[in-house]
């Protein structure tokens, strides 16, 4: 039998201990340990080992192994498949029998760990967690056994010296031979990527020699930590990587980072140590074996990121979600090359006299085919980006360019742009802005509105906005705050900063007929700028209802479909041309 090379290293001396404490744990006449073969098996039991040639069918252990869990035969001579068995029938004459099976490093079951007793036993009176505990430790024994014998082609520069682990050329081989055998056999995956958090600060404040005895230590810990199938690797420096042959559970895992944090002691001093560790698991994460371990390093940097100190499974969606971010970045960054963004521009109605005043320009991609973007399907992929910040200075100078010419036809209209409060943050958008309205007079400027959106920078940096904003509008662009009502901070904006106009947010002003709050709040927005000597502007006018009730309530603007969508530059002149012959 194959198997029984494995047991070579199983002295009798070991497998007895762990029969001695099965029979006196469960206080039966004996507990043995098969190795189950094709057409024998290979017990060691009371009479020491000896192989036999009993046919399967009537073999437990093999009942055992093909169930693959624990079984459990209270009378034997009552149970139809074994009242016949020869050890039933004639000496000893068994009538309980236990066992769980035994696996190899591969996973395999090659054998079992089993109860024997001369006497019926109630499965109900018995407590089965040892039974499991000891087959797991033969396991351990087996492995640890079959992972000293060097694998063929293996050679000596494939492990590190100092940790006796496989090093990192090694590790991609194995991630290929695992990955490949996970998808043969349709199971799971688990890589681990660990990282010593602090380990540095032991190299420099006592040396490579302290620092080399707490990686050997650490490495031998990570190896006691998982079983003996698991593949421990030390990639160099302060990082190992583990590959396990199933999904690693909440628990594994922090029992691996408990074995971390315990103290380490060397010749002079105890280190205290902390890890942080990131984690992929197939087939949920479908990559090849370079990608897992570069997603097992993402998340370990996403650990780090949250404190250090403990672990995070790596997040497929927020991943996917990253590489369309990116791959959106790229295409707007090539539509900001190729001018393919540009502006279109929505009226609004002064209430008072009736006619338009100004216009919002609101971005727009107008992709090669002819279809048109709106930004809410790539704005929100490039936020907080230096790519938003470019366009931001783009938008500006496509209002200026709109502006220009609203001047040389000799109308009256100013143009409003959306603006992130953050963008003040960057000098190189301030400088940018300074440097385009320095060019005209103060008339021109002053037909500029910036809507500033809420943001949710910390309190300094606001200050920092504010600051970098009221330099701005010395030069006479007008200011207004967009959605107004919406956010947590809208009240401490019109506070912070000098603006001229407030706009209500559409959701208050489409459902202002319907909904009573939502009345209020916008009869109270109007209120409120009046207070503050600002003018207030209603987006989301849908209908003539609409429009009715908030000049009643004293809106001063109003902008919605109900005059007309956002149009090209042409097209918005000439509706508006027509808006005012017919008004």
């Amino acid at each position: 039998m194959d198997q029984t090379r494995q047991i070579d290293a199983l002295t009798e001396e070991w497998l007895d201990r762990v029969r001695w404490i099965a029979r006196q744990h469960y206080k039966v006449t004996d507990a043995c340990f098969t190795l189950v073969g094709s057409d024998q098996q290979w017990c060691r039991n009371s009479d020491g080992s000896v192989s036999t040639d009993i046919p399967n069918a009537l073999s437990p252990n093999h009942h055992t192994l093909r169930h693959n869990e624990l079984f459990v035969i209270e009378d034997a001579s009552l149970h139809p498949e074994f009242a016949s068995h020869p050890q039933v029938v004639g000496s000893p004459h068994w009538r309980f029998y236990a066992g769980v099976p035994v696996r190899d490093i591969e996973g395999s079951c090659i054998g079992t760990l089993c109860l024997l007793h001369t006497s019926p036993i109630p499965a109900r009176t018995l407590d089965f967690e040892m039974l499991h505990v000891l087959a797991h430790q033969i396991e351990d024994e087996i492995g640890r056994y079959l992972l000293t014998q060097r694998p063929p082609g293996l050679t000596p520069d494939q492990i590190d010296t100092l940790t006796g682990l496989p090093d990192r050329g090694l590790l991609q081989k194995l991630m290929k031979e695992e990955l490949a055998l996970a998808r043969q056999s349709q199971g799971n995956l688990s890589v681990c990527l660990i990282n010593l958090d602090g380990f540095k600060s032991i190299n420099e404040s006592h040396g490579n020699a302290a620092g080399n005895a707490v990686l050997q230590v650490i490495a031998e810990r990570l190896r006691d930590a998982v079983r003996r199938k698991d593949v421990v690797t030390y990639l160099g420096g302060d990082e190992f990587a583990i590959i396990l042959r199933d999904v690693l559970k909440p628990a594994i895992s922090q029992r691996i980072l408990d074995q971390i944090r315990m103290p380490v002691q060397t010749e002079e001093h105890v280190h205290s140590l902390t890890a942080s560790m990131g984690i992929t698991c197939y087939p949920d994460d479908e990559a090849d074996a370079d990608a897992l371990l570069h997603h097992a390093y993402q998340a370990m940097y996403s650990a780090k990121e949250s404190g250090k100190n403990g672990y995070c499974y790596f997040d497929l969606k927020l991943h996917h979600f990253r590489r369309e971010r990116l791959a959106t970045a790229r295409k707007v960054r090539l539509a900001l090359s190729q001018q393919q963004l540009e502006l279109f521009y929505q009226p609004k109605i002064d209430y008072h006299f009736d006619t338009v005043t100004a216009f919002e320009g609101l971005l727009r991609w107008r992709l090669p085919s002819g279809k048109i973007l709106p930004p809410g399907c790539f704005l929100p992929q490039i936020e907080h980006t230096w790519l938003d910040i470019e366009i931001g200075k783009y938008v500006i100078d496509k209002a200026v360019t709109a502006i220009e010419e609203i001047m040389r036809r000799g109308l009256p209209y100013s143009v409003s742009v959306n603006v992130n409060p953050s963008s003040f943050l960057d000098s190189g958008f301030v400088d940018h802005l300074h440097r385009t309205l320095s060019h005209h007079d103060r008339n021109f400027v002053e037909r500029l509105t910036l809507e500033i959106l809420e943001s949710t920078s910390p309190q300094e940096d606001m200050e920092a906005i504010a600051a970098n904003i009221q330099t701005c509008l010395r030069l006479g662009l007008q200011l207004s705050l967009d959605d107004f009502g919406t956010g947590q901070s809208s009240l401490s904006y019109l506070r912070t900063f000098p603006t001229q106009k407030v706009k209500i947010d559409r959701s208050f002003v489409m459902g202002m007929l319907d909904n009573p709050e939502d009345e209020a709040i916008v009869a109270a927005i109007i209120g409120l700028s009046k207070s503050f000597n600002r003018q207030s502007i209603a987006e989301g006018v849908e209908n003539g209802s609409i429009e009715a009730h908030l000049k009643d309530l004293g809106c001063d603007i109003g902008q919605g479909f109900y005059y007309s969508p956002a149009l090209p530059f042409d097209e918005a002149l000439q509706w508006a041309e027509n808006y005012q012959r017919r008004h």
